[in-house]
């Protein structure tokens, strides 16, 4: 199959690094709000011609609800994601910044005007991830929670909500006319005037359109119903990477889901995830994988499978088999079938399964084997690239910026250079058309 060039994304999540054992190591910065520390990761992404840069959030301790496993962790301290996007912006000229708001927790106008003014900041370089919460959130916000298909229900509601906002103000409704003393031209302004099933919003948003129509809009769907509302709005859609095959099924679907809802399916990417540790030879890259795996508590293995399979193992022997888990219905059922399904497959024990868990899917690699990876999905239509996270707090990034890139650049798999001024340029994604404006 003919090559195209991948998607690039780096997440950060966890400031000493994914793996929860990487903040223990000589390397890892010490403390967990270090400016510098993310300036520097953002630039090197940069550097390297990233497409983005991903913050993943989340508004309560969803993996770690034990507080005594919570201390264990890097968990417990995270950048509040705008504010932290708002100064990276100053710092950096190209790369797009991705942020996580949630629709069950947040309300439409706010959402619509934060990521507009981020927009503008960075020059049209912001991208919203979509994402309904749930589990400990709820306790965070009177409890308030909803059922999964409901919390779907609402995104898309909100997303339809936050569009008529972004497009409230026409382009060029903004005339500024000091001789005539007319700011805005009335035609070009408009009330939304949105009443729903969760929100009613008159509208217009008090700002500006967004430099790109919209933000970039990310969502990670993969049960039916995130799925169904992920190719019909997402532009970057986040996927759990599979092997080759399933990844190839996934995709496949995914974009004749995208035609179905009158999409073009190349105007979706789809990027999964993909944690690891490098080294510039395989010994190097096993050993760091070792060393970090070596430095976290077995402990949180069990508890963070609480958050994955919505099921304690704490009671059963750790050498003993993984027992019968009832089929979830507040969690994510993708998750659980994953995980379950593996420790079935492999007859893998409660200890073994906690140590994967733990190691959150991360692999070694060295730069020669990631460039194989990426150019075999690629090639195999089994993804547009990948988000790239970090198991360690130093030194893969910066392995896969000098010696990664340069790799999928010989092979052709990479542009060289960043294509326009803002995110939806440098992904090919065209600039929405305003829904208000006269056809």
């Amino acid at each position: 199959m003919a090559k195209r060039e991948a998607v690039l994304s780096v997440i950060y999540d966890v400031w000493g690094g994914m793996h929860p054992g990487a903040w223990r190591t000589p390397d890892a910065p010490a403390d967990p709000l270090d400016f510098e520390r993310i300036k520097h990761i953002v630039q090197t992404a940069e550097r390297g011609k990233f497409h983005t840069l991903f913050l993943a959030d989340t508004l309560g301790q969803v993996m770690e609800r034990d507080l005594d496993i919570l201390a264990l962790t890097a968990n417990a301290a995270r950048w509040e994601p705008l504010m932290l996007c708002a100064a990276l912006a100053q710092y950096t000229e190209h790369i797009g910044l991705a942020i996580t708001a949630s629709t069950t927790y947040s309300e439409p106008f706010n959402v619509a005007r934060m990521f507009a003014s981020l927009d503008h900041l960075s020059g049209g370089r912001a991208s919203w991830n979509i994402v309904g919460s749930t589990g400990e959130a709820a306790e965070n916000f009177n409890g308030y929670e909803l059922q999964r298909d409901e919390r779907y229900e609402r995104a898309e509601e909100f997303y339809n909500v936050v569009t008529k906002l972004w497009d409230s103000y026409e382009d060029d409704a903004f005339l500024r006319n000091k001789e005539s003393g007319q700011f805005v031209d009335p035609a070009k302004q408009h009330a939304i005037d949105h009443v729903g099933k969760f929100f009613q919003v008159k509208g217009p948003l008090n700002h500006v359109r967004p430099i790109q129509g919209y933000p970039v809009i990310a969502q990670a769907g993969a049960s039916p119903a995130g799925l169904a509302f992920a190719t019909k709005v997402a532009d970057l859609m986040f996927a759990y990477r599979m092997p080759i095959e399933p990844a190839k099924q996934f995709y496949a679907e995914a974009k004749a889901m995208a035609s179905d809802a009158g999409r073009n399916p190349d105007d979706m990417k789809i990027i999964p995830s993909l944690t690891f540790v490098m080294g510039h030879t395989r010994a190097e890259a096993d050993d760091r994988m070792a060393e970090i795996e070596g430095l976290a508590d077995p402990r949180i293995g069990i508890e963070r499978l609480k958050g994955l399979i919505d099921f304690d193992l704490n009671p059963y022997p750790l050498d003993g088999p993984v027992p019968y888990v009832p089929p979830t219905e507040q969690f994510s059922k993708t998750m659980q079938d994953y995980y379950l399904g593996m420790a079935r497959d492999q007859n893998m024990t409660v200890r073994e399964l906690a140590t994967y868990a733990v190691r959150w899917e991360a692999e070694s690699h060295t730069p020669e084997s990631m460039a194989d990876l990426i150019e075999e999905y690629i090639v195999a239509d089994a993804a547009d690239g990948f988000n790239l996270n970090l198991a360690d707090a130093a030194g893969s990034l910066e392995i896969f910026v000098d010696e990664v890139v340069p790799e999928l650049q010989r092979r052709g798999l990479f542009h060289t250079e960043y294509q326009g001024t803002t995110l939806r340029e440098s992904l090919g994604i065209p600039r929405p058309k305003n829904q208000f404006a006269a056809k």
